[in-house]
């Protein structure tokens, strides 16, 4: 029986990740935290705009993820489940670009005064050239016998053509008379090469009206209310180390070490809705609104280096060390009008619902009620 319940538990695990690494192939992130080696005030402004469609995904699937459960007819005992949670944003067309002129950008350029659309997480593989405004020299044969060069020039990162944004977790509930407590849960873990780590927790509590105002009874459909919490950590473990091959400076013996570096993304969800249900046989349709609160906070934590023009030299690059260079919180509050149905038969069930606010959503939920 363990053997047949390890089986089990590595079958939703493998699902989850063949599940994520089709969605979400999040190849690019180190490419964006590459621009720390300019500075951290253009860092900042680059990797939050190309991040923005990752961070509203994750907030609106935050708010969204919660399992469809609702009473069924003579239905009056107390009942526990499990279940397994899929839920996708659909990003929004304006979030696939973004011009690096309006970053208000210090320390980088566009190489090209034309060429100013960058891709965001969201985008396409096109990429534009920026090189940092402070410049060194190198030697040259014709007067003044030097020539500027730019400290650092990157290419802006790829997006990877993802349009939808998945996440899944597990649920533990508890039902009875439609009245509902979940929570959710996708335990740590680390995917890509331990490149990436998950982490999800969350509750929901569901109250049917009816149970505490009878005379709701008398009406052809059921108001549930619902709120619930959300947090999720996606961490990033980066490798951003000094390119000596690529520029003429070597190395101070106070650098480093480069270790410990990561891009957290933590994105805390607060959704308050309101259901208007009607049964139908062993079909379960609801109509829908609600509110989500949430923000997301992102923070680059470890050692990173710097590039910058030696002061006594200007024929030489050095590189500084800068430590926990950033950390912003960005705040993503919607209304949103929902739909769903749920089919419920005997100890299984199965529901899938749309959510529309600025990101659409769609929420697919499976059960199994002991």
């Amino acid at each position: 029986m363990n053997n047949q319940s390890n089986i089990s538990l590595k079958v939703v695990y493998l699902l989850i990740l063949v599940f994520l690494a089709y969605s979400q192939s999040y190849t690019q992130i180190s490419s964006s935290a590459n621009f720390i080696k300019g500075g951290k005030n253009d860092a900042v402004k680059i990797i939050s705009a190309y991040l923005l469609p990752l961070e509203r995904a994750l907030c609106f699937n935050g708010a969204n993820n919660n399992m469809l459960l609702f009473q069924q007819k003579n239905k009056t005992d107390l009942q526990f489940g499990i279940g397994l949670n899929l839920t996708t944003s659909i990003i929004n067309s304006d979030d696939f670009t973004y011009d690096v002129n309006n970053l208000n950008l210090e320390e980088f350029e566009a190489a090209y005064p034309q060429q100013t659309i960058a891709q965001t997480i969201a985008g396409n593989q096109n990429t534009i050239l920026l090189q940092t405004k402070d410049k060194y020299h190198i030697p040259s044969t014709s007067y003044p016998f030097y020539k500027e060069q730019p400290i650092l020039t990157l290419n802006s990162p790829e997006g990877n053509n993802v349009t939808n944004i998945s996440f899944p977790n597990l649920t533990l509930f508890a039902e009875k008379q439609g009245n509902f407590v979940e929570f959710k849960i996708l335990p740590p873990i680390k995917v890509e090469n331990s490149t990436i780590g998950l982490f999800d927790v969350g509750i929901n509590i569901q109250h049917n009206l009816e149970t505490s105002l009878n005379f709701l009874s008398e009406m052809w459909f059921d108001i549930y209310i619902s709120g619930g919490y959300n947090y999720n950590l996606l961490t990033y473990y980066l490798d951003i180390k000094p390119d000596e091959d690529a520029l003429t400076f070597s190395a101070q013996s106070d650098n480093g070490p480069y270790d410990n570096q990561e891009l957290q993304i933590l994105s805390q969800s607060i959704p308050l809705k309101l259901y208007f249900v009607k049964q139908i046989n062993d079909f379960s349709f609801s109509l829908g609104t609600g509110y989500n609160a949430s923000n997301s906070n992102v923070k680059m934590v470890g050692n990173y280096p710097v590039y910058k023009t030696d002061p006594t030299n200007s024929f030489q690059v050095v590189v500084d060390d800068i430590k926990d260079p950033f950390q912003y919180t960005e705040t993503f509050n919607k209304f949103s009008l929902e739909v769903g149905v749920v089919y419920q038969i005997m100890h299984y069930t199965a529901g899938i619902k749309y959510s529309h606010s600025y990101y659409k959503n769609i929420d697919l939920s499976f059960s199994y009620l002991f």
